[in-house]
């Protein structure tokens, strides 16, 4: 009793230093409370908010504990929602929705009949925070009610709650003078292809409404493709439906807009086939904000924008005239080569993208002007020009490569070397062998590379004579050049290559003789990943432990989970992953209990590559559990990465998981036709949420089979499951159920299924 009245005493003062009108001093209250907040205390914090919300600065901290505090305060406020006062009944249901308990929503949906508006207010923005589905119904009364104060908090909240089946009653909302914003919102999170028609119909009609109609075509578009891969049959819609009069809505739009809505517009406009609007793009290219959006829609056109982009090749910004070069090569037009041949000689990252550009375009008019920067004093451009060469593999290459390989000019003998080795011209051989000695180190390095890949015995004796040049970057060019050579003969040098001076050597060796799973390499590396003082010297031996994969290395590999360095742990961590070795299982499971997100993200990614079975159960659970959605992404992707009977099984429980629902229906959508028969049994769990998520899955993977599998669907007792069933059948052929959707066009008691069942059988 002591204690408790002690905490009731320090609450109290906590909360009379909420009034102060010092925010840091309110801050550090509002923290401390949040701290020590027990049930003992919640009856304070209630009170306060009861007799003493007229004080805003005290107001508004409460609401961050009670928020904050992490303990069950919902029955308490819930009896607040039966308050005389309004504003206790307004802010009881502020805090509900905040503190996101499930328990709340009944006591919710009861004050949707409050007699205050703005009770009723708050109850229907809290039921969309919660995705109250059983208040769907009564949130479409308000909606079909036209009272914009309460219309439009209902629409927010049915496009949170995600129930398609609002949609017929959000449509007649586009012509509404005051509503019809929200209402475009709603249908973009809400509704599917049906939409477009009348969204283009308003958009030809109002230009006010260009900026939302975009935002809202987006939001279908990447809808579809993420379910169905089917974003580009949106843009047809949009292209079947737009007229004149919207194109030039959009394009006046997109000259005002900023941020996401221009975004949106210049990437619907991406979608039009109109001289103007590709015209408009070009302009746009090189903006810092759309740039990338305008270009991919050029792309996308082709051979038509060449004449459009040639005119926009000499623009005073760089990064313009760089990104058309680079649409230029995507295009692969033979008519951009003189322009950009004209661009090899300007500065070196404009060069550089021209001499990409032709690689694409790989037109052997472009072969003289690209020679002639071999000899340029920028490596990289001298690297671009290579690369282009040998994309266009002109017929004089082997005799001009011959010449270069004994030019004076050791730029042009090391660009010579790298085509040499490319093509591994047979008349080039000597002379390769002969730069291995070349007085360049530069030269020397860039022909030990190629070495493997040269049908000549003397090759391997080179490379074992390169381990011993003065040079270090020679020496690391024979170590990685190794790793491509037979193990029994690189083993034995790599091993001596281990102790060089140079971390580099040292580490390319490591990593070759990881290629070569060579386990005469084991005390070495693990010698190496503990105490050598390079940190990615030890990165490499850990990742080459992993590769060879021997039981005796799991000691060395556990040891370093508790190494100084992030890096290390972290890459000792991903080793035990890939060992597959049935003894890392232990560690990973204590990694995956961590008290840091990040780690445990990590050990559950490396728990799915480990692959066994014995961690299916608790990576359900930490999907079901965990508040880091990395932490939840990663596992419900290791379960998919498992794969097999079990993992399904996990898979399908945690479709009831709202936050997890998403994941885990791409995620068994990825899983290929041999999982179909097990991903199926989830149209039987007794969770409509579950058997909606097992339709979209199996709709998503567009297999004959998978697809059968939906049509009993079309009589599943839950409206919900027989809506996303029908939309699902629309997008993946329909007519050898026509006559089951033709009896829900007309008999289904729901008018969302009746609805989408007679706009299906009109596709």
């Amino acid at each position: 009793m002591t204690m408790r009245r002690e905490a009731q005493s320090i609450a109290q003062e906590l909360i009379a230093a909420l009034k102060n009108k010092e925010w840091q001093a309110r801050q550090s209250a509002i923290r401390e409370l949040a701290r020590i907040v027990t049930p003992d205390v919640i009856p304070e914090l209630l009170r306060a908010l009861r007799d003493e919300h007229q004080d805003p600065n005290l107001l508004n901290s409460l609401l961050q504990v009670l928020t904050q505090a992490g303990i069950d305060a919902v029955t308490p406020l819930i009896e607040l929602l039966a308050e005389a006062d309004a504003n206790v009944r307004i802010y009881a249901a502020l805090v509900l929705g905040n503190l996101g308990s499930p328990q709340a929503i009944p006591a919710l949906q009861r004050a949707l009949d409050d007699p205050d508006p703005n009770v009723r207010y708050h109850a229907i923005e809290a039921l969309g925070k919660l995705r109250a589905t059983s208040a769907v119904d009564a949130l479409i009364a308000f909606v079909e009610s036209r009272d914009f104060f309460l219309a439009f908090p209902a629409l927010e909240a049915l496009a949170h709650i995600g129930e398609p089946r609002a949609v017929p009653h959000v449509m007649p909302l586009l012509e509404d003078e005051f509503l019809y914003a929200p209402a475009i919102e709603t249908l973009g999170q809400l509704g599917d292809h049906t939409c477009i028609a009348p969204l283009m119909s308003r958009l030809n009609r109002s230009r006010e409404t260009a900026p939302i109609i975009a935002r809202a075509l987006i939001a279908l578009y990447e809808r579809y493709e993420g379910h169905y891969g089917e974003g580009a049959f949106i843009a047809d819609l949009v292209r079947q439906a737009i007229a004149p009069a919207g194109i030039r809505h959009l394009l006046m739009a997109a000259t005002r807009a900023t941020g996401d809505d221009l975004r949106s517009l210049i990437t619907v406009l991406g979608w039009l086939n109109d001289e103007e609007v590709m015209r408009t793009l070009a302009q746009f290219v090189g903006h810092p904000d759309v740039g990338e959006e305008a270009a991919e829609a050029l792309a996308r056109q082709g051979r038509r924008v060449m004449e459009i982009l040639l005119e926009r090749l000499d623009a005073e910004d760089p990064d313009t005239s760089r990104t058309i070069v680079a649409l230029l090569g995507r295009i692969g037009d033979s008519r951009a080569v003189p322009a950009l041949t004209q661009l090899l000689g300007a500065e070196p990252d404009l060069a550089i993208a021209a001499a990409n550009a032709l690689a694409n375009i790989g037109d052997r008019a472009a072969f003289e002007p690209l020679s002639r920067l071999l000899e340029h004093p920028n490596a990289a451009v001298r690297r671009a020009a290579v690369a282009a060469l040998n994309a266009i593999s002109h017929p004089d290459m082997p005799g001009r490569v011959v010449a270069w390989l004994r030019d004076p000019d050791p730029r042009v003998r090391e660009c010579a070397v790298r085509i040499a080795g490319y093509f591994g011209y047979p008349e080039c051989i000597d002379l390769l062998l002969e730069r291995c000695q070349d007085d360049d180190e530069q030269v020397r390095s860039a022909a030990v590379e190629h070495l493997p890949y040269l049908e000549d015995e003397r090759a391997f004796d080179a490379l074992r004579a390169a381990l011993r040049d003065p040079s270090h970057r020679v020496r690391a060019a024979a170590a990685r050049a190794l790793g491509y050579v037979e193990p029994e003969r690189a083993i034995p040098p790599l091993l001596t290559a281990l102790e060089d001076d140079d971390p580099w050597v040292r580490r390319y060796a490591a990593q070759s003789l990881s290629r070569h799973q060579a386990r005469e390499a084991l005390e070495a590396l693990e010698r190496m990943a503990q105490d050598d003082p390079a940190p990615f010297v030890r990165i490499t031996a850990i990742q080459g432990l992993s590769s060879i994969g021997e039981p005796r290395a799991l000691a060395t590999l556990t040891l370093l989970l508790n190494a100084d360095e992030p890096e290390l742990c972290e890459a000792a961590l991903e080793a035990l992953g890939r060992t597959r070795l049935p003894g890392a299982l232990s560690p990973l499971l204590d990694a995956l209990r961590s008290p840091d997100p990040r780690w445990r993200a990590m050990a559950a990614r490396a728990l799915g590559e480990h692959g066994d079975r014995e961690a299916i159960e608790p990576l359900r659970q930490a999907a079901a559990s965990d508040t880091d959605e990395a932490v939840i992404q990663a596992a419900i992707n290791a379960l998919a990465y498992l794969n097999g009977e079990e993992a399904i099984s996990a898979l399908i429980a945690l479709c009831a998981v709202e936050r997890c629902r998403e994941t885990c229906i791409a995620a068994l959508a990825s899983l290929g036709e041999d999982a179909i028969d097990h991903i199926a049994r989830g149209l039987t769990h007794q969770d409509a949420a579950v058997r909606r998520a097992i339709v979209q899955a199996l709709a998503r993977m567009k297999h004959p089979r998978a697809s059968q599998r939906l049509h009993a669907m079309l009589g599943d007792p839950d409206a919900s499951v027989r809506l996303t069933t029908v939309t699902a059948l629309g997008h993946l052929g329909h007519h050898v159920i026509a006559s089951q959707l033709a009896h829900l066009a007309q008999e289904d008691p729901d008018e969302a299924v009746r609805q989408a069942a007679r706009m299906v059988l009109q596709m």
